[in-house]
C-alpha cells in the first residue's frame, strides 16, 4: 500500500488530475476523511486541490475573507517545515470547546512545504470531529511520506515555471517583448526583448513588479485584477515612456492552465508593442519564416523603408541587376508576385518586429 501510494504521488507531480485520489489514499494512510493540498502564494487568493468528499468544505473556507489571517494557517506555516504536526500540538489548548459540525471535517494534521516559486504548500489530512484529535502515533508513518510529497510539489511548480519560461522565449523568438504574471501582478517569467525596454525594470532588481514607474504599475495591477476576475478576457493599457521615447501599449491576456494545477501560479500574459510605425521583422525572423538569406532580409527590409531598387542598389554599392536578381528571388520564397503583394506581407508581420522606425 505504501509503496503505492508514493508511486502515484510521483504520478501526480506530473499529471495534476492524479492529486484528488492521492489526497484520499493519504487521508485514508492518516485514518482521515480525506486529504488538501493548498498551494498560498505572497499575496492573493490560495489555490488548493482536494480529496472529493472534502471540496465543498475548502471552497467555503478559502472563499471566508479571514481564512489567511487565522491563527492555524499562521501555524502551520510557521511550526511544520521539517515534519508533520497535529493541529493539538500548533496552538494547545485554542480548540477545546471550540464549537463545529460532526458532519464536517475539523481535526487536522499536516505539514508545510517551501516551494522554489516562492508560494508555499499545505498538505493536511481531515477527519471529523467526532473522531477526534489524530494519533500522535501516525506522525512517524505520515514522515516517512513526506519527502516524497516534498520531492512532488517542488517538481509541479517547477513544471508550472518551466512552461511559463517556455511560453516568454517562444515570443522573443518572434519579437514579441513578453512576460507571465501571478494574480497578484508577480513577474513570474519575462524574456530578454522585454528586458531591455527603458520602462522595465532589470531582471533580478524588479523584486516581483514589472515596470519602474508607479503609476504603470497601478495601472497594470488594474488591468490583471479585472483579467483574472473575469470581468474583461483582454485588457489593454498604455505605458508612459521617458523622455522622448515613444509610448508602448501592454496587452494582457489570461493565461489559460490546467484546472487542476495547483502549483502553476500563471494567471496573465502581458505583451509589450510599442506605439507607432514599426521596421519589418528582423533577419532572424525573416530566416525563420522565409528561409531569406541576410542580404534579401536587408532588401526587404530597405524597401519596407520606402527604398528605391536603385537608391539601395547605390547604398550598398551593388549593380541594380544584382538587386533585381535578389528580389526575384524573395518573390519565389514568399510565394508573391509584385512589390506591393510582398509589401503588405511586411505590414503584417509589423508586431513582430523589432525597435520602431522613425514616422
Amino acid at each position: 500500500m505504501r509503496e503505492t501510494l508514493i508511486d502515484r504521488i510521483y504520478e501526480a507531480a506530473g499529471t495534476p488530475e492524479f492529486w484528488p485520489d492521492v489526497l484520499q489514499c493519504f487521508g485514508e494512510t492518516a485514518h482521515s476523511d480525506g486529504g488538501v493540498l493548498m498551494v498560498l502564494p505572497p499575496a492573493g487568493t490560495p489555490r488548493w486541490i482536494a480529496s472529493p468528499s472534502l471540496e465543498r468544505r475548502l471552497r467555503h473556507h478559502t472563499d471566508a475573507a479571514s481564512w489567511r489571517g487565522s491563527g492555524r494557517t499562521a501555524q502551520w506555516r510557521a511550526l511544520a517545515q521539517g515534519s508533520f504536526v497535529r493541529d493539538v500540538d500548533l496552538l494547545p489548548g485554542s480548540y477545546d470547546g471550540r464549537s463545529s459540525r460532526v458532519d464536517e471535517p475539523f481535526w487536522q494534521v499536516g505539514t508545510t512545504i517551501p516551494l522554489p516559486t516562492g508560494d508555499v504548500a499545505i498538505v493536511t489530512a481531515e477527519r471529523r470531529a467526532e473522531a477526534g484529535p489524530h494519533e500522535a502515533g501516525l506522525l512517524p508513518r505520515l514522515d516517512a511520506l513526506r519527502p516524497h510529497l516534498v520531492r512532488a510539489c517542488r517538481l509541479g511548480a517547477r513544471f508550472g515555471s518551466g512552461r511559463a519560461r517556455t511560453t516568454t522565449t517562444a515570443l522573443n523568438r518572434i519579437g514579441l517583448p513578453a512576460a507571465v504574471l501571478s494574480a497578484s501582478g508577480r513577474v513570474l517569467a519575462m524574456n530578454a526583448r522585454l528586458e531591455q525596454q527603458d520602462e522595465i525594470l532589470p531582471s533580478g532588481q524588479h523584486g516581483g513588479l514589472l515596470f519602474k514607474s508607479l503609476a504603470n504599475s497601478k495601472l497594470l495591477q488594474d488591468a490583471v485584477a479585472d483579467v483574472v476576475a473575469g470581468r474583461r478576457a483582454a485588457q489593454t493599457m498604455p505605458v508612459r515612456g521617458y523622455a522622448d521615447r515613444r509610448a508602448h501599449i501592454a496587452h494582457i491576456l489570461r493565461f489559460d492552465r490546467h484546472p487542476g494545477d495547483v502549483f502553476d501560479a500563471s494567471a496573465v500574459l502581458l505583451i509589450l508593442v510599442q506605439v507607432g510605425a514599426r521596421a519589418a521583422p528582423d533577419d532572424g525572423l525573416l530566416h525563420l519564416l522565409f528561409d531569406l538569406t541576410p542580404a534579401e532580409a536587408r532588401l526587404l527590409q530597405a524597401l519596407a523603408g520606402g527604398l528605391r531598387l536603385q537608391s539601395y542598389a547605390e547604398s550598398v554599392g551593388v549593380q541594380t541587376s544584382t538587386v533585381r536578381t535578389q528580389l526575384t528571388s524573395i518573390f519565389n520564397k514568399t510565394g508573391t508576385k509584385r512589390q506591393a503583394e510582398l509589401l503588405s506581407i511586411v505590414a503584417s508581420l509589423s508586431m513582430f518586429s523589432g525597435p520602431s522606425a522613425p514616422c
